[in-house]
Parts: structure tokens; sequence; C-alpha cells
């Protein structure tokens, strides 16, 4: 009976452990919204469009309205080097999931002046995850 005893919490703490692979969907999207952080905190925005499908869209409240903007205006305002206050700025993935071909992300931007969340919408398109919509808003301090 005392084996028994012992052996059962071992199943359990082996039961808890990851197994497998890590999923390789998960990963996908993981990197694409990797490029996207690098290219924020670079400035560069050949990094940044690593990360996104060309035809993609931002869309946000702009002083009550609704605005949208299209991915060319978006690199075109990057100014190719990281911010000058890039060291007090902090970024990190919230959440990610998805079903088949079609994912989302959650991505807070945490910067001295305004607190960004993202929502980023992905799709699997020729075996790569890439993103083709983003939603965000801003909370200035």
């Amino acid at each position: 009976m005392k084996r028994t005893l012992l052996i059962l919490p071992l199943i359990f703490v082996l039961s808890a452990l990851p197994s497998g692979s890590p999923d390789p969907d998960i990963a996908g999207i993981e990197q694409a919204v990797q490029h996207y952080l690098d290219g924020h905190a670079t400035g560069d925005p050949r990094v940044m469009t690593r990360a996104f499908h060309q035809s993609a869209r931002l869309q946000f409240i702009r002083e009550g309205q609704y605005s949208t903007r299209a991915l060319e205006a978006y690199l075109g305002g990057m100014g190719g080097s990281p911010a000058e206050d890039e060291s007090d700025r902090r970024r990190r993935v919230v959440s990610i999931g998805y079903t088949g071909d079609a994912g989302v992300a959650k991505l807070e931007l945490d910067y001295p002046g305004a607190l960004i969340t993202d929502y980023m919408q992905l799709l699997k398109i020729g075996g790569e995850w890439k993103i083709v919509n983003k939603i965000f808003t801003v909370q200035r301090r």
C-alpha cells in the first residue's frame, strides 16, 4: 500500500508536465508577433514588414471617430531607428490563440506616455502566419 501511495504523486506530477513538441502554429504566431515587437524596438520598417501581410490594415478610434490606416502609411511613419525613450518602453504578449488557420494575439505596449493595447488578427497564409488586421486603443498618461 505504501508503494502505491508513493507512486500516485509521481504520476500526478508527471502528468502535469508539458508533453510532446511545441505547437508549430503557436510558434508561428509568436514569430509574427516578435517581428512586430522587434520592429517597434528598432524603429526599422523592414523588420516590421516581416510581421504583416502586404494588404494588412490598422483600425482604431481617433478623437471619437473610426479611423483606418493602410500598412504602407503605417510603415512610412517609422523613423528607422529606436525611439529616444526605448529603454523605458516595455512590450509583452498577453495572449495568443488560434483555430485552424485563423489566430489572434493581444499585446501591450507600455510606454512612458501611454499604454497601447493591440489586438492582432492573423491568418496562416502559404504556411506562414501573418498579421492581416490590427485594432488598437491608446490610454494616455
